[in-house]
Formats: structure tokens, C-alpha cells, sequence
């Protein structure tokens, strides 16, 4: 049976990868952070602990350390737009742990405008919702697999669309060496509904496939995390194939794009330090005049008599900053 499962995997990592196509819809399931995410790059972890916000986006990571956990999450975004979740997580007998959330993405009020400019008086909304199951199983004692199903609505307007997605990961982790690593393939699915009734063509979803590892010094209390995204495919410039762009230059940054990478500075188990770099954020969206520290994450986690609070701060643009808020709490039940 755990033969099966990796060759599923694995399957599913040679033929998936290279059969997405580039353009997507579907934005929220690119918002794949809470806090400790966030801080740290953007990035899930490899990582089996305690903490089951690191859970939701990479579904084997997912232990019965994580049982009755409840995790709440808020990000002010830009332009009167945000986005949160609330998760909760469970046993059901001997099958295992169990994860359970709800996730929305709210981009705001917008008005209405005739073909001239004038307006109109009205207003609408937009905004995106995710249903999410996720369970892991153990394959071997420091291995596990995991599986998110997702249904996904997306409401624009007088306009929606609807379709199924999964996360499929491999997470191992050695306590004793305290090294991690895991493979992601994130938002594989289908549309139900398009947008438009009549379109022949499907929304896609924003698939990506990710390898990270972390190591935790033995003297130190640090731990290191490094990521790679978009394993499928080199650029993320379509005029990459140009004659123009061939030149080393190009190369290199398109290399270094793929990476994120983070630290963790562990003071104690109920007080930590983190910070991240994502490289194509740094390369994609810093201003040219004034780059600043465009690309850079950082946070703080802490723990107050049985409350988990995790903050980051991301920074987009040298005109604002994106503030994630997550908090854990274990609910006891007799």
C-alpha cells in the first residue's frame, strides 16, 4: 500500500506538472499564507510540530500534534482588500487527523460606471471562498503523504464560476537530526463552471510545484528554510524564448526566481523570531528609483497562557506593507 501511494505521487509529478497551462484564474488559491507562512517567504515548511497552520497548505505535515486545534487568520491587505481562514483539526477513530477550513478572499466595493466615465450610483462586490479537506497518512516513521480537496467559488459581480482543486505533498522530517523536506504539487483540479456559460474554454488553476528543505542547527537556535516553486517550468517572463532574452543575465535571474528562503531564530517554545525573502517578489515589483526592502518578510511568534499568536509583515511596495495575523488555540474536550 505505501508502494501504491508513492507511485501515485510520483505519477502525478511527471504528468501534471508539464500539463498546465500558464494562464489562470482563481488568485485566492495563490494566498497559500498565514503568518508563520508568510514570515518566513510565502513558503509552507517541512516541518512535524505542533503548530497546524503550517498544515493547511501542505496537508503532510498534518499530525496528531495538530488535534483539536483551532487556527484563525486575518490579513489586511492593499486597496481595501483581505483575506482569512479559520481551520479547524480532528481524529475520527483510527483513520487519522483530519483538517478542516474555510477560506475567503474579499477585494472590495467597486462602483458603477457607464461607457462615458459617469457613475452610475451603485456598487458591487467581488469575492472568492474556499472549502478545504485535507488528511495525511504515514508511510514510513519520519514520512508521511497528504491530500487536500478543495471546492472553490469565485463571485464577480453578476459572474461565477466554480471548480474542484487538490494539494498532493510528501513531507519528511527527522526530529532527532532536526532536518526536514517536502514536495508539493498545490492547486491541481478542473472548472465546474466558467465564468461565462457559453465559453468553450475553462478557467484554469494556478498549479505550482514546490520543493523545500530546513535544517535546524545543533548548537544554535536557528533553523534555515529554502524553497523552490514552479518546478514545471523555467521562466516567469513569456517573452523568455525571445533571441533578445537569451543572455546570461536573464538566466541567472530567472534561476534565482524560483527560490524563497527563510530563518527562524528560536529563542524558546514560546517565543520566536522569523524572517524571509522571496526573489521574484524582490525582482517583479520593487520600484526602480527606490527598491527598499521590497521582497522581505518578517514576523514574530509567541505564545500567552494557551493562545498561539503569529504577526508578519510583508513588504510589496515602499507605498504599503501586507500585516498577516494568525491565532491558534487547542480547544479541550472531555
Amino acid at each position: 500500500m505505501r508502494l501504491l501511494l508513492i507511485n501515485i505521487f510520483l505519477f502525478f509529478s511527471f504528468n501534471i506538472c508539464f500539463s498546465q497551462q500558464t494562464l489562470s484564474s482563481y488568485s485566492i488559491l495563490n494566498n497559500n499564507c498565514n503568518a508563520r507562512n508568510s514570515s518566513l517567504g510565502g513558503y509552507p515548511i517541512g516541518l512535524f510540530d505542533s503548530d497546524p497552520s503550517i498544515a493547511i497548505f501542505l496537508p503532510s505535515n498534518l499530525t496528531i500534534l495538530n488535534k483539536n486545534q483551532l487556527v484563525l487568520n486575518y490579513n489586511n491587505h492593499f486597496a481595501d482588500s483581505d483575506f482569512g481562514m479559520i481551520n479547524y483539526n480532528f481524529q475520527i477513530n483510527k483513520k487519522g487527523i483530519f483538517s478542516t477550513t474555510l477560506l475567503y478572499n474579499n477585494y472590495g466595493k467597486f462602483e458603477y460606471f457607464d461607457a462615458s466615465g459617469n457613475k452610475l450610483g451603485n456598487s458591487f462586490s467581488a469575492n472568492d471562498w474556499i472549502l478545504q479537506i485535507g488528511h495525511s497518512k504515514k508511510i514510513y516513521e519520519k514520512l508521511q503523504i497528504g491530500l487536500n480537496i478543495k471546492f472553490i467559488a469565485s463571485l464577480y459581480e453578476q459572474y461565477s464560476s466554480y471548480a474542484l482543486g487538490s494539494d498532493l505533498s510528501l513531507t519528511y522530517f527527522d526530529e532527532q537530526k532536526q532536518f526536514g523536506g517536502y514536495i508539493l504539487l498545490s492547486n491541481i483540479g478542473t472548472t465546474i463552471k466558467s465564468y461565462n456559460n457559453y465559453s468553450k474554454y475553462n478557467n484554469k488553476l494556478p498549479f505550482n510545484s514546490v520543493i523545500g528543505f530546513n535544517s535546524k542547527l545543533k548548537h544554535a537556535p536557528l533553523r534555515f528554510h529554502i524553497s523552490y516553486n514552479h518546478l514545471h517550468k523555467w521562466s516567469f517572463n513569456n517573452d523568455f524564448n525571445s533571441s533578445e532574452s537569451l543572455n546570461f543575465n536573464t538566466i541567472f535571474t530567472q534561476f534565482f526566481n524560483h527560490f524563497v528562503l527563510g530563518t527562524e531564530l528560536m529563542f524558546s517554545e514560546n517565543f520566536n523570531v522569523r524572517l524571509g525573502y522571496d526573489l521574484l517578489s524582490r525582482n517583479e515589483l520593487q520600484p526602480i528609483s527606490r527598491p527598499g526592502t521590497t521582497g522581505i518578510s518578517w514576523g514574530v511568534g509567541f505564545k500567552i497562557k494557551g493562545f498561539k499568536i503569529n504577526y508578519s509583515n510583508s513588504k510589496y511596495h515602499f507605498s504599503g506593507v501586507s500585516n498577516n495575523l494568525t491565532i491558534v488555540k487547542k480547544l479541550n474536550f472531555n
